[in-house]
C-alpha cells in the first residue's frame, strides 16, 4: 500500500450517523459482505446508502447497478453525488484485498472498508484506489450536536 510514513495525506469528513449506519449494515449482513454507496463530495460524506450485494460469493461485493443508477437520479440537481463505495470484511482486516483492488473501476471513488474482526471492535478505513495503487485516506467522524 502506498502513502507517506507519517500516515494518510488526505482526509474525509463523515457527518453524524454515516459511520454508525455503515457499521450497523456490516453487522446485519455478516457473515456475507455488505456494500453501499457514499454520497457527498471529495472531502465530506453526508450519507451512506445501503445497496444490494448481487455477488454470488459470500466474500465478495458487487453493488446492484440499478440501485446505483436510481441513486444518481435521486441526486440530480441536488449538488450532491455518489463519490464512493463501502463494503465490509466480516472476517478480515479493513485493508483492500487483491480482488478489491482489481474490481476498483471508479478511480475517483473513496473506498471505505468496515472490518468486524479484532477484539470485538469494528474498524473502518478509507482508501483511494487508482490503477492498482492504493492510498489510505484518513476518515474523521463528527459527532451529532
Amino acid at each position: 500500500m502506498s502513502g507517506s510514513a507519517s500516515g494518510p495525506r488526505e482526509s474525509v469528513l463523515l457527518t453524524p450517523g454515516v459511520l454508525a449506519a455503515m457499521v450497523e449494515h456490516a453487522v446485519r449482513e455478516a457473515p456475507r459482505e455488505c456494500c453501499g454507496l457514499l454520497v457527498g463530495d471529495r472531502f465530506r460524506i453526508d450519507e451512506s446508502v445501503p445497496a444490494t450485494n448481487i455477488a454470488t460469493e459470500q466474500s465478495r461485493f458487487l453493488v446492484d447497478p440499478a440501485e446505483h443508477i436510481s441513486l444518481n437520479r435521486r441526486l440530480r440537481r441536488t449538488g450532491r453525488e455518489v463519490v464512493g463505495v463501502y463494503h465490509s470484511h466480516p472476517s478480515h482486516p479493513p485493508v483492500p484485498s487483491p480482488r478489491d483492488v482489481a474490481d476498483a473501476h471508479y478511480p475517483e471513488f473513496l473506498h471505505i472498508i468496515v472490518s468486524l474482526v479484532g477484539d470485538h471492535e469494528t474498524r473502518v478505513r478509507g482508501y483511494r484506489i487508482r490503477d492498482g495503487s492504493v492510498t489510505e485516506v484518513a476518515l474523521r467522524a463528527t459527532s451529532a450536536g
